[in-house]
C-alpha cells in the first residue's frame, strides 16, 4: 500500500472514531409530566382592603395572560369586584412597560413616586407575583422591581404572599 493510501485510510478511521463512538448509549423517552389542562380563569389583581391589607381579586379574562396584561387590567380596573376593596393606584392614561427577564422583572410607570402610595406599589407588585406564580415559576426566586419616572426604584416581595 502507498504512504498516501495509508495516510488516507488513517484519516478515515480518525475520523469515524471521533465521530462514532462517543461512549454514551442512547437515552430512552424522557416523561416531561402532566401537560397543564383547561384555561385559566384570569390573573389574579390585588386591592386594598379598609384595613389597608392587600387582598386577592380575580378576574376571569378566560386566559393568564402577561405580567404586563394583569398590570395594565390593574391600573385601568378602578373598581374591584368586591365592595369593601380600593385601588391606591390613580388613574392614568399612560401605558406601564414590563420587562420580564424570567428571574427579574421590572414595571415602568407613568407616575412619579410621589404619585403613588406604597400600598399601590404592592398592588403592583402583589399582582405582578400572582402572574409569575400562576406562570410555574417560584415567586422566591424572581425579584420584582418598580420603577417610577422619577424616583427610587423599588424592589421588595409582595407582602401579602410572604
Amino acid at each position: 500500500m502507498s504512504a498516501r493510501r495509508t495516510a488516507a485510510a488513517a484519516a478515515v478511521l480518525a475520523a469515524a472514531l471521533l465521530t462514532g463512538a462517543c461512549g454514551l448509549g442512547p437515552s430512552g423517552v424522557e416523561d416531561g409530566g402532566e401537560a397543564p389542562t383547561g384555561v385559566a380563569e384570569g390573573p389574579t389583581l390585588f386591592f386594598v382592603d379598609a384595613d389597608g391589607g392587600l387582598r386577592p381579586d380575580a378576574r376571569e379574562t378566560g386566559r393568564l395572560g402577561t405580567v404586563h396584561g394583569a398590570v395594565q387590567l390593574l391600573m385601568a380596573d378602578a373598581h374591584p369586584t368586591a365592595d369593601d376593596l380600593h385601588s391606591e393606584i390613580p388613574p392614568t392614561s399612560t401605558r406601564t412597560v414590563v420587562e420580564d427577564a424570567w428571574d427579574h422583572v421590572t414595571i415602568y410607570l407613568p407616575l412619579r413616586s410621589g404619585e403613588i402610595s406604597p400600598a399601590g406599589v404592592d398592588q403592583i407588585i402583589c399582582t405582578a407575583a400572582a402572574v409569575v406564580a400562576a406562570s410555574g415559576r417560584d415567586v422566591g426566586d424572581v425579584a420584582i422591581s418598580v420603577r417610577p419616572t422619577h424616583g427610587d426604584v423599588v424592589t421588595r416581595p409582595c407582602p401579602a404572599l410572604g
